[in-house]
């Protein structure tokens, strides 16, 4: 477990923590609305999975509300979605209606 900003983490062998989105290997378009929306830096939860995620791998990721988790599982989705594919590329089960609204 590491400490930061207050709060204990658990993070997996091998997975790197990424402190900026320019970092993430995102694509330009989603790095410039990201910054537009005023996100300047990553939160914990997102620095951790983001990544992984985009590269395919299979993720648990747990934290409090308003963490992020939500914005994480977005941008990994966006990253991946080819834009001129006419056909599902994803799929999101959401549990509650307030996280589907989301």
């Amino acid at each position: 477990m590491r400490e930061a900003e207050g709060a204990d983490f658990e993070t997996s062998r091998g997975v790197k923590t990424v402190d900026t989105f320019d970092k993430m290997g995102l694509r330009e378009d989603l790095l410039r609305g990201i910054y537009e929306y005023g996100f300047d830096k990553p939160s914990a939860i997102q620095q951790r999975a983001v990544v992984p995620i985009i590269k395919g791998r299979d993720v648990i990721a747990q934290a409090q509300s308003g963490t992020g988790k939500t914005s994480m599982i977005s941008l990994a989705v966006c990253q991946n979605i080819k834009t001129e594919t006419r056909e599902v590329q994803a799929l999101i089960v959401s549990p509650t209606r307030e996280l589907a609204s989301q």
